[in-house]
């Protein structure tokens, strides 16, 4: 599979503040991980053993789209937020784009991956990784792989906190853009009947699906793939569907989302930084959306 290598190089009065600001930005672009680099003094007999370290001489955040429709589109957005984070804290911001294929990076990020609570009643356990769980705990297993659902991050668990409110025995649940299918599983273990997830990125879905089958759940109680929302499931209706991408994308889909809730069902969106909370307020009423919380 090819990636698009996105590196933001920096600078800035507040060095540290910049760091994390950048690296947030890539966060909510669904990136598990990113790579920081920053100049330090080097002796030069370093440029035989790693020319590349060696001529580190800019502080950078990195990190790694994969390469599928959206990512124009997610680029274009990208620019925008970084740009806005520059203007308003006055720092210098270029980015680089680089295709490359997978390699080893892709796994580095699993040593920083722990069991982690991310609900009152939802862990998301690493499938590496040992966890002791209480009596009211349900545990996710999970191998997130390059799609993003590590359950860690807000967007994820703000989901899961969501899905426990309102998931009751025997609905059945949409998640458009499952990653790595994380809230199809939780639904699943907070009693839903039926689960569905779709994603234009078949590595994803491949994700989705092993993970699913890593959690016990049997193969006519879920359904996974790649697609186009409208294209694929504008013949079914769920109790609720739940879709965690980027506001933009959300904005685009409302009308096709409210073809396949069921009247007096529930929709939870997250993925809405607070800059486009009101764009998106503004536009649910349209298609016949109702903001309840």
């Amino acid at each position: 599979m090819k990636w698009i290598e996105v590196r933001v190089v920096f600078d800035s009065e507040n060095l540290e503040d910049a760091k994390q600001k950048i690296a947030d930005i890539f966060y909510e672009f669904g990136v598990q991980g990113v790579q920081v680099e920053e100049p330090t003094e080097r002796n030069p007999l370093d440029y035989y053993s790693d020319e590349k370290l060696f001529f580190t001489d800019e502080y950078s955040v990195t990190g790694y789209f994969p390469l599928n429709p959206y990512v124009e589109a997610k680029k274009r957005v990208f620019k925008e937020r970084v740009e806005e984070y520059a203007e308003i804290n006055d720092a210098i911001t270029e980015i680089y784009y680089n295709e490359v294929d997978d390699c080893s990076w892709k796994d580095n990020w699993k040593n920083y991956f722990y069991p982690e609570k991310i609900s009152s009643r939802i862990v998301v356990k690493p499938t590496w990784r040992e966890y002791e769980k209480s009596e009211n705990e349900r545990v996710i297993e999970i191998d997130p792989g390059m799609a993003f659902g590590t359950g860690a991050h807000p967007t994820t668990s703000l989901c899961v906190s969501m899905l426990e409110s309102y998931v009751k025995p025997g609905d059945s649940v949409l998640d458009v853009g499952t990653g790595s299918g994380i809230l199809m599983i939780a639904a699943k273990k907070l009693g839903a009947d039926y689960v569905e997830g779709i994603d234009i990125d078949q590595d994803a879905v491949d994700v989705a699906i092993r993970n699913m089958e890593l959690n016990g759940i049997k193969k006519e109680e879920f359904s996974a793939y790649k697609g186009n929302l409208i294209d694929k499931v504008e013949e079914k209706q769920f109790d609720i569907v739940v879709s965690n991408i980027l506001a933009e994308i959300i904005v685009i889909l409302l009308k096709d989302i409210k073809k396949v809730v069921k009247d007096g069902g529930e929709v939870i969106f997250s993925g809405i930084i607070a800059p486009k909370k009101k764009e998106v307020e503004a536009d649910m009423p349209k298609p016949g959306f109702t903001i309840e919380r």
